[in-house]
């Protein structure tokens, strides 16, 4: 009994994620690597190395979170959230973007949230943690239309 009551809660969370598009943008192979083998079974994930990229895919291809480390080469992930966010406003098209750091300093904090990004998280990221709170911006998307 105690493993159809686990077998039913594993298929539920499946469906309750089952075809959320993730774009994951971190210019570290590893962290592409962690994030991609601890969130595959829920989403479906695309990869990008650093926010031009990620901007680039964001205009042809649609997704429903962002996932973007702030700090990365070619272009940061607080300039590329204010250039998606720009995007947005042309396409009425709203994606909610978690910037992932690896400093808790405010100023940091404050450039995330001034870049218009939804949330951030500090690194290393709590997986339970990462999808609660990916879950709260869906339901949040929701929401809105």
């Amino acid at each position: 009994m105690i493993k159809i009551r686990i077998f039913i809660q594993n298929y539920l969370f499946y469906l309750k994620f089952h075809h959320v598009k993730l774009l994951v943008v971190d210019d570290n192979p590893i962290n592409q690597k962690l994030l991609l083998y601890s969130l595959k079974k829920e989403f479906d994930i695309e990869l990008a190395n650093n926010g031009l990229e990620a901007v680039n895919i964001l205009a042809d291809n649609s997704f429903d979170v962002v996932l973007m480390d702030l700090m990365m080469p070619v272009m940061d992930g607080a300039e590329a959230t204010l250039r998606i966010r720009e995007s947005d406003r042309h396409r009425n098209k709203y994606i909610p973007i978690i910037l992932l750091t690896t400093n808790d300093l405010e100023n940091d904090r404050l450039r995330c949230m001034e870049s218009g990004a939804d949330d951030y998280l500090i690194k290393p990221v709590n997986i339970t943690n990462l999808i609660d709170t990916i879950d709260y911006h869906i339901k949040q998307k929701q929401e809105m239309y």
